[in-house]
């Protein structure tokens, strides 16, 4: 994208250049949780979470030391809440993604209300993902997610409290994940991954390329509108994995043998890009 040409101008990043995680900009929490083989950490174990060289480096190691409370290590969710929260605009991150047998990496947004802006007004919370890898070699999955904070009845009769799914600007079209042509060195290779957020669509891109865009506009669900895809979010990395504990969803199977470990995911730098004309950025 030209970003000049379309009206962005940076209003928030980081380069990942210190050598240590900015306090100023962001905070660990479990918004996705350990369990008995996953053991969440921060940077005191700088072989799961660390700044160097430029970039934030997380990883998941195997824990061969029978001493370890459990089998794998990961880091806590890595997020800008509390910290910074914006409302349109085009978000990008540089970043060398794990694709292998049980890796979970992601690039989402939630809308959970905070401090540092006015509470959400949707009857729901609003998730988006930017991407999601589920365990497989090639592909990067977007979603819409709608956490409801009460109980609603499906079709089928079923209690349930989320939804997922998202229509797309063009009528005639599916989500669709974007899959790597080339993939020999993928889990080396630093690729570019846009979030392009405007009143109308959220679209996402891999090196330029949009292939996946949403009308935030048209609810893909019976229970409430879109309202909640308006709402202020914060930004959040994680770099989780599939175990066993997990076992009631594992859409491509667990770790096992086929994993190479660690399972690194680092991030050269975030940068959010804003238009005069609309957006909000709500910083601590």
């Amino acid at each position: 994208m030209n970003l000049d040409k379309n009206g962005y101008k940076l209003v928030w990043n980081d380069e990942f250049d210190g050598s240590k995680l900015d306090s100023s900009k962001w905070i660990l929490r479990t918004d996705m949780r350990g369990n008995s083989e996953l053991e969440l950490c921060g940077e005191e174990n700088s072989d799961v979470m660390r700044v160097d060289d430029g970039k934030l480096k997380l990883s998941v190691i195997k824990n061969d030391d029978i001493k370890s409370k459990a089998r794998y290590s990961t880091c806590y969710s890595v997020t800008t809440f509390n910290k910074m929260r914006f409302r349109y605009g085009y978000l990008e991150i540089s970043a060398r993604v794990p694709f292998m047998q049980g890796a979970w990496p992601s690039f989402w947004l939630k809308s959970l209300s905070d401090d540092i802006c006015p509470p959400p007004k949707a009857d729901y919370m609003a998730e988006t993902d930017v991407f999601e890898v589920f365990s497989n070699v090639d592909t990067v999955v977007p979603n819409l997610h709608k956490w409801y904070t009460h109980d609603i009845t499906n079709a089928n009769g079923d209690i349930i409290n989320h939804t997922q799914g998202g229509n797309m600007l063009n009528k005639s079209l599916k989500k669709q994940p974007y899959v790597f042509k080339s993939i020999a060195n993928l889990n080396d290779e630093y690729h570019t991954y846009g979030f392009e957020w405007t009143p109308e669509f959220m679209a996402m891109s891999v090196d330029g390329e949009v292939y996946c865009t949403y009308d935030i506009n048209s609810s893909f669900d019976r229970y409430s509108d879109m309202s909640g895809f308006h709402d202020t979010v914060y930004v959040l990395f994680n770099n989780h994995i599939f175990t066993e504990e997990n076992s009631l969803w594992i859409p491509n199977g667990k770790v096992d043998d086929r994993t190479k470990f660690p399972i690194n995911y680092w991030i050269d730098y975030i940068r959010l890009y804003q238009k005069n004309e609309y957006g909000d950025l709500y910083l601590d």
